[in-house]
C-alpha cells in the first residue's frame, strides 16, 4: 500500500509540471528555466480558441472591472531578470501587463516580437511607484530612469494562466 502511495506520487510529480515547450529547456545562472526556443505552452495548457484583440479587451474594460478572456496579441517586452511578466499590444499605442498565476510560471526570456495568447483575468488598475521602478528594473531601465518613476499609473493588467508564444 505505501509503494503504491508512493509510486502514485511520484508519478503525480513528473506529470504535474506547469511548462510544456517544443523543445529542450536549459538553466540561467540563477536556474531559472528557459527553452532555446520560446514557441510552446507556458502554465496551464490553453486551448487558445476564439482570442480577442487588444482593442476589444479595451472595449470591455469601459463597462467592466474585470473580465475573463482569452487575448492574442505581439509581445512588446518582458521581464528580462526571470521572465515573470511580458507586457502585450494592444494596439493602440499602450500595453496590457501580464503577470502569472502565483508566479508558478516564467516565459523565456527571449520572447518580444513573438505572439502570445493568453487566458485569465484582465482588469484596468493602479499601479504603486514601487511596482512600477521593479517592472523597470526588469526591463533593465538605467537607475536615473528607474528614478524618475514618481507617480503611481493606471495600467491594464492581466493575470494569465496560462501562455501559449508562437514565432
Amino acid at each position: 500500500m505505501v509503494k503504491n502511495i508512493i509510486l502514485l506520487f511520484a508519478i503525480s510529480f513528473l506529470f504535474g509540471c506547469n511548462y510544456t515547450s517544443t523543445t529542450e529547456q536549459t538553466e540561467t545562472a540563477d536556474n531559472t528555466e528557459i527553452s532555446a526556443d520560446t514557441t510552446g505552452f507556458y502554465g496551464e495548457k490553453i486551448s487558445g480558441e476564439n482570442p480577442i484583440s487588444g482593442n476589444e479587451l479595451k472595449t470591455m474594460l469601459e463597462s467592466n472591472d474585470s473580465v475573463w478572456v482569452t487575448m492574442k496579441s505581439t509581445i512588446v517586452t518582458n521581464c528580462q531578470h526571470s521572465g515573470c511578466w511580458m507586457d502585450l499590444d494592444l494596439g493602440t499605442g499602450e500595453v496590457v501587463k501580464v503577470t502569472f498565476k502565483d508566479y508558478s510560471f516564467f516565459i523565456p526570456l527571449d520572447s518580444k516580437g513573438k505572439t502570445a495568447t493568453v487566458e485569465g483575468f484582465a482588469k484596468k488598475e493602479m499601479i504603486p511607484v514601487d511596482m512600477l521602478q521593479h517592472y523597470a528594473e526588469d526591463d533593465g531601465k538605467s537607475a536615473e530612469e528607474i528614478a524618475a518613476i514618481t507617480e503611481p499609473e493606471l495600467a491594464y493588467t492581466f493575470e494569465a494562466i496560462g501562455v501559449i508564444i508562437e514565432d
